[in-house]
């Protein structure tokens, strides 16, 4: 049986053309600086879901009050679909589980409070934007800084 693979370029068209029809018939504009994120887009589709199911007024940004930013759940089932198409999709023990999911719910909690996902970060301070480039190079230092304590950790032997 012969494979067949689709080339990014074709998933980058249809992506595009999603998006510009979603933005003609829709009315859907993204406000400018806006970027993809992985905790503020959950946030975002939790918080409009919620609001249309019980009329509540929880935050959310602009575009995501007014259509369901399903990128969060695209991601996870795109990567399940790759994953199990080219046989990678293995359950593995993690050595430290309670570890890696408290790690992880500390980032997305911050992601989500100073509403910095990096991209937009990046894009708010490309405008110039003071907010945009403090927050930039305070994430560049928080990267900088916990590379050399997880290095001096690891020489340590604390794996």
């Amino acid at each position: 049986m012969k494979e067949r693979r689709l080339k990014p370029w074709v998933f980058g068209i249809a992506a595009g053309s999603i998006f510009v029809l979603a933005e003609a018939f829709l009315n859907i504009y993204p406000p400018s600086a806006y970027a993809f994120c992985l905790s503020c887009h959950v946030r975002d589709l939790l918080n409009h879901l919620a609001n249309t199911v019980t009329g509540s007024r929880l935050l959310t940004t602009e575009v995501g009050g007014r259509a369901f930013l399903l990128t969060s759940p695209g991601v996870i089932i795109g990567a399940l679909v790759a994953a199990r198409m080219y046989g990678e999709s293995k359950t593995r023990k993690a050595s430290k589980p309670l570890l890696f999911a408290l790690t992880g719910f500390v980032i997305m909690v911050i992601g989500i409070v100073i509403f910095g996902c990096p991209t937009r970060l990046a894009l708010r301070a490309g405008y110039g934007d003071v907010y945009g480039i403090a927050g930039l190079v305070g994430l560049l230092a928080g990267v900088a800084v916990t590379t050399v304590a997880m290095r001096l950790w690891s020489l340590r032997g604390g794996r």
